[in-house]
């Protein structure tokens, strides 16, 4: 598709969605598939995924207040957005996971 035809297409999706035609997932699925692979793969690079304590806990299969535990001894990397709310990277956590599961092997 040429560029000028994909910047019409997506003035009309975002035209669409604040005419509540379309709803956000729809909209978010759209541009999607109107980005090439390329760029898609570059914004994944670019944006790491980024988890809550929750999330964490459940991967770990531990409670919230043990992932609170880890975070003040410093063996999981964290940062505060605020007095309440801390994020991970998702690769900081898959790293802990390898690292405990050699540490665990004979």
């Amino acid at each position: 598709m040429r560029n000028e035809t994909k910047m019409q297409v997506m003035d009309f999706i975002s035209f669409m969605e604040t005419s509540g035609k379309i709803s956000d997932k729809e909209h978010k699925k759209l541009r999607e598939a109107l980005e090439p692979e390329a760029i898609q793969q570059e914004k994944a690079k670019l944006y790491p995924t980024v988890l809550t304590r929750t999330e964490v806990a459940k991967m770990l299969k531990v409670s919230t207040r043990t992932i609170d535990r880890m975070c003040d001894s410093g063996l999981i990397k964290y940062w505060r957005l605020g007095p309440r709310y801390i994020r991970f990277n998702l690769e900081d956590v898959l790293a802990l996971i390898q690292q405990k599961e050699i540490e665990e092997q004979p």
